[in-house]
C-alpha cells in the first residue's frame, strides 16, 4: 500500500476517535485527536504530491507546505489555528490553565477536522 494512503487510514481512525470523544464528553481528548487528524490528512497529502514529510506537529507549518504545493489550501488558514495548540495543551497539565475544553470547544475542533480531512481528501 502506497505510504500517503496509510496516513489516510489513520486519518480516518483518528476522525472517528474525535467523534467518539466527543460522544462521551471528552473535550479535550476531543480537540487532540481532532488535531491529529488534521496532522495526519496533511501530511498523507504531501506524500501523494511527493513531498518529503518534516518531522513535527505543527499544523500551521503543515499547511503551509501544503500551499506550496496548492494555495486554495489557504482557506483552511481559520481553521487550522483553532486546531493548532492542541497536540501540547491537551497533554500535559498546563493545557487546563490555558483553555477550558468545553463542549463548544470540542465541536468547533470536530468540526473544523471534519471539514479539513473532506477538502483533502477531495485533493488527493
Amino acid at each position: 500500500m502506497e505510504e500517503y494512503k496509510l496516513w489516510l487510514k489513520k486519518t480516518r481512525e483518528d476522525l472517528r476517535w474525535t467523534k467518539h470523544n466527543l460522544e462521551v464528553k471528552e473535550y479535550s481528548g476531543t480537540c487532540f485527536s481532532a488535531q491529529q487528524a488534521v496532522e495526519k490528512s496533511l501530511k498523507a497529502y504531501l506524500l501523494f504530491k511527493g513531498k518529503s514529510l518534516r518531522k513535527t506537529h505543527d499544523v500551521i507549518a503543515l499547511l503551509k507546505d501544503c500551499i506550496e504545493v496548492d494555495d486554495s489550501f489557504e482557506e483552511l488558514e481559520d481553521m487550522i489555528e483553532v486546531l493548532f495548540p492542541y497536540y501540547a495543551t491537551t497533554r500535559y497539565p498546563f493545557g487546563d490553565e490555558l483553555f477550558t475544553f468545553s463542549k463548544m470547544r470540542a465541536k468547533k475542533a470536530y468540526s473544523a477536522a471534519s471539514k479539513i480531512v473532506k477538502f483533502v481528501e477531495e485533493k488527493i
